[in-house]
C-alpha cells in the first residue's frame, strides 16, 4: 500500500515538472519571437538619424589615413551616378550640381580621377555652388581665391566648370603623383596645413559620405 502511494506521489511530481517546463518553455518562445519581430522591423531598436550639418573647419584629433585618393573604378550599372545623386540631395538639394550628375562622373571617367573629388571639393569650398563670391563666376573650388581676396577664377557655365576643374586636379596632381589628400590639400589650401589639415579633414569626410 506504501509503496503505491509513494509511486503515485512520484508520479504527481513528475507532471508537476512537466508542466512547469512546458509553460516556462513557451514563454521563452514567445519571448524570442517578439524580439525577433521587432529586430527585423527595425522600427524600435534602430537609432534614429542625425541629418549631417556641414561647418567650414572640420577637426578631429588626429588624422588617422593617409587620405589617398583612388582611380575611377566602373561598378555594375554606373552605382557611382546613384551614390552621388543621394548625396546631393542629403546634404545639399538646392545645389546647381543637380543637373549635372551624369556629367560629373562621365568627365571624372574621361580624366581618369575619382569622381567623388570634384563635388566633395566643391562641397568644402562653397556648400557646392551655393556660397561663392559670385554668383556668375560658377567657380565652387575656390580656385585662384586667395587669402585676402574675394574674386577669383570665372567659367561659362557649369560643364566648363567642372570639366575644367576635373582636368586641373588631372594635371596639376595626379599626372605629377600626387594622389594624397594631405598633400592635395597643402598645395590647394596651404593655410589649412597650419589648422591641422583642416581642408584635407573637411574633404576626406564628404569623400567617405560618398562611399
Amino acid at each position: 500500500m506504501n509503496i503505491l502511494i509513494w509511486k503515485d506521489s512520484l508520479m504527481a511530481k513528475k507532471l508537476s515538472f512537466i508542466t512547469i517546463w512546458f509553460f516556462t518553455a513557451t514563454i521563452v518562445l514567445l519571448l524570442n519571437v517578439t524580439y525577433l519581430t521587432a529586430l527585423k522591423k527595425g522600427s524600435s531598436l534602430s537609432p534614429s538619424y542625425n541629418p549631417f550639418t556641414f561647418h567650414a573647419n572640420v577637426s578631429t584629433n588626429s588624422l588617422e589615413s593617409t587620405g589617398k585618393v583612388l582611380g575611377t573604378s566602373v561598378e555594375s550599372g554606373d552605382a557611382r551616378k546613384m551614390i552621388l545623386k543621394n548625396f546631393i540631395t542629403r546634404y545639399q538639394p538646392t545645389s546647381p550640381f543637380t543637373q549635372h550628375i551624369d556629367f560629373i562622373v562621365d568627365i571624372a571617367d574621361t580624366y581618369g580621377i575619382d569622381f567623388r573629388l570634384v563635388p566633395a571639393i566643391a562641397m568644402c569650398e562653397s556648400n557646392m555652388g551655393s556660397r561663392m563670391p559670385t554668383k556668375d563666376s560658377f567657380n565652387a573650388w575656390g580656385i585662384a581665391v586667395y587669402t585676402g581676396q574675394q574674386n577669383g577664377k570665372k567659367f561659362n557655365d557649369w560643364p566648363h566648370a567642372i570639366e575644367w576643374v576635373t582636368k586641373y586636379i588631372k594635371e596639376k596632381y595626379y599626372d605629377r603623383g600626387i594622389t594624397d589628400l594631405r598633400d592635395i590639400g597643402a598645395i590647394w589650401a596651404p593655410p589649412s596645413v597650419n589648422k591641422e589639415y583642416s581642408w584635407t579633414r573637411c574633404v576626406e569626410l564628404f569623400l567617405q559620405r560618398m562611399q
